[in-house]
């Protein structure tokens, strides 16, 4: 495959495009941060909610609402990279794992919510290890995404 990057054009649509998810990437990450917390009690208590600090619980409605969005936004960026990654130098068996990686990791982490809330505190570390599984797995297809980019630029130039 010689992917979408093989014209100038293409190539500025593709590099503005990673630089976009770059920072979509770190600015989620201080997102999840100060909503959520990296630590078990902090997802526990974002969930079930905390009565001696006025923290209300998720509520069914609250819940529903935000996985009615990350369903289609999640599976739109799941398409988008799973499709992307094809491109990418990395061998059939390590884009077949980050494909099954990243499918996985937004399953997870869409659900942990959920299980949290209505069935154990105990999910908040599938939350947690869906929400670093996700952003290890779209950082590793990035960086391969980018060096594919220059890559391809370089032997073009070069030949």
């Amino acid at each position: 495959m010689t992917g979408p990057d093989r014209r100038p054009l293409g190539k500025t649509i593709l590099l503005f495009f990673y630089g976009y998810f770059l920072l979509h990437w770190l600015t989620g990450i201080f997102m999840y941060r100060e909503k959520l917390g990296f630590s078990y009690n902090s997802v526990v208590r974002y969930y079930l909610g905390d009565p001696e600090l006025f923290i209300t619980p998720r509520s069914f409605i609250g819940l529903l609402e935000v996985t009615h969005f990350h369903l289609f936004a999640m599976g739109f960026f799941f398409v988008v990279f799973s499709h992307l990654v094809l491109f990418t130098p990395f061998r059939k068996q390590i884009k077949t794992t980050l494909v099954w990686l990243l499918g996985g990791a937004i399953l997870g982490d869409m659900a942990a919510g959920w299980l949290i809330r209505y069935f154990a505190p105990q999910f908040a570390l599938l939350k947690l290890g869906s929400f670093w599984v996700l952003q290890g797995v779209s950082l590793i297809m990035i960086l391969g995404l980018l060096f594919a980019l220059f890559r391809r630029g370089d032997r073009e130039t070069a030949g």
